[in-house]
């Protein structure tokens, strides 16, 4: 159970570290600061919605392990029987329910930096 776990922290490190950018039309504003200026916006706001997701993952881990938990338990205590099987139910529920929050919020983080960015002036063309 360890070894799948660490796997799945491994896993959501390197997408993170992966995350692409999005693509800014040479609009007004983006030729009025120019392209440094206009990827340290970016930046900014790709900035603001990590610090942002953190929050948002670390109140949808808990929710989600607290809620995988009490169904692993029920599940484990109904199939496997007694407290044992309580037990590793609700380990394995909590491990799945807390770690699948954690993998979801890439559309969330797009458009939280696209909302930022337009703010700023900028028009988002895509992702790549």
């Amino acid at each position: 159970m360890n070894k799948k776990l660490g796997v799945l922290i491994i896993l959501s490190l390197f997408l993170t570290a992966c995350a692409s950018r999005p693509r800014l039309y040479p609009n007004e504003k983006f030729e009025q600061v120019g392209a440094q200026a206009a990827k340290s916006d970016v930046d900014a706001c790709i900035s603001k919605a990590d610090a942002y997701l953190e929050n948002e993952k670390a109140k949808q881990v808990a929710t989600g392990a607290g809620k995988g938990a009490v169904m692993g338990g029920v599940v484990g205590g109904l199939f496997s029987g007694g407290l044992r099987g309580m037990a590793r139910g609700a380990v394995a529920g909590a491990a799945v329910a807390g770690t699948a929050g954690a993998l979801s919020p890439k559309q969330l983080q797009r458009q939280f930096v696209n909302k930022c960015l337009a703010d700023k002036g900028y028009q988002v063309l895509g992702w790549d």
